[in-house]
């Protein structure tokens, strides 16, 4: 057996024995891998690593695909992909976004307010916004990469998007004041998805959601039901439509979801680190795949790379036997800064403790 790397006490990481799309085929045949399943919550937040300023990889297709070419040539991670990010949508249906080189991208003057939710955008994907941008990166990572390891595309939820054209504080005061209108935007927005989706379709790539607001740190179990459950399933019924299956992460706390997550028709739920693997296994794992959820900032940013190896196999322990799959990663995306020996560390962690599950 070769080793790629030894981090001392006889933990020496055995080098991959199959492809991602192997072991992926494998997998859904119900055979036996050389180990689980392991991806790397990245994006914009690793730009530094190519020499990239992060306003500069929000707007360039090619430092977006060059950046996934040296995770996957570095890390070997099992997924790659580009995402519509949390204001994609929301900038091409007319919110002004701030952009800097040494942060994520924020919401600075809002699409909407509560009084023009009439005039929301039905938006040209291949036009407006970053949008454009966006689809020609994940054209050139699948084109590039697409032979190599699955290439995915991640959609914002609909109520996420929702927040990033109204305003996070105005969408809940909506939700209590003028409760028609919110819905309303909604759907345009379900409609704003849907046409993005149907390019990821084209491309043949895999398809993801994001929707932290959505997390019941925010709002109610009983205000997700009625303003973001019956938007989200409507773009999960276009996706399965056409014969395709999707993911979602959801940001925070998310336990007061969980039944409604079982009958959106989601094939694979990421918990936030918040959140209980072993408990997830046990509500959601009948019926969907669940991923997580190594701290994104206490130990997979600020760790050694000892503690990641030490906290990937305490997930791997609780989530390896769900009974519809389980693949390691990280709780939310990866800060900025995190060190490359942990980005490898969890990468490793798959290959020393995800053996023979």
């Amino acid at each position: 057996m070769k080793y790629i790397r030894d981090y001392g006490n006889g933990l020496k990481v055995p080098e991959d024995e199959l492809t991602p799309f192997e072991r992926n085929r494998l997998i859904s045949e119900g055979k036996s891998v050389d180990r689980i399943q392991c991806c790397l919550d990245t994006g914009e937040t690793m730009a530094p690593l190519i020499g990239c300023g992060i306003k500069e990889y929000y707007h360039s297709a090619e430092k977006m695909c060059e950046l996934e070419e040296y995770i996957y040539n570095t890390f070997k991670s099992d997924g790659v992909g580009l995402s519509t990010t949390l204001r994609g949508m929301a900038e091409a249906m007319g919110s002004e976004i701030k952009y800097t080189d040494t942060n994520v991208a924020q919401l600075k003057t809002p699409a909407l307010t509560l009084k023009t939710i009439d005039n929301a955008k039905i938006v040209d994907v291949e036009k407006d916004g970053r949008l454009p941008i966006i689809l020609k990166g994940l054209r050139m990572v699948k084109d590039r990469l697409g032979d190599k390891v699955p290439v995915s595309g991640t959609v914002t939820g609909p109520f996420t998007v929702a927040a990033m054209v109204l305003g996070t504080e105005w969408l809940l005061m909506g939700m209590l004041k003028c409760p028609d209108k919110i819905k309303q935007l909604m759907d345009v927005i379900v409609e704003n998805n849907n046409k993005y989706i149907e390019k990821l379709i084209d491309m043949e790539v895999g398809i993801g959601f994001a929707d932290p607001v959505s997390s019941t740190t925010l709002i109610s179990p009983e205000q997700y039901h009625e303003f973001s459950y019956p938007y989200f399933k409507k773009n999960v019924d276009f996706i399965k439509a056409h014969g395709r299956g999707c993911g979602l992460h959801i940001c925070g706390t998310s336990r007061g979801l969980w039944e409604d997550l079982k009958t959106t028709g989601i094939g694979l739920f990421g918990l936030d680190n918040v959140e209980s693997i072993k408990e997830a296994k046990e509500v959601l794992g009948p019926v969907m795949a669940i991923q997580g959820n190594v701290p994104p900032v206490d130990i997979v940013k600020d760790g050694t790379p000892m503690e990641v190896l030490e906290s990937a196999k305490k997930c791997i322990e609780d989530g390896h036997d769900c009974k519809c799959g389980y693949v390691l990663t990280t709780g939310c995306q990866m800060p900025i800064g995190t060190p490359e020996a942990n980005m490898h560390a969890m990468m490793d962690a798959a290959r020393l403790f995800g053996r023979n599950m």
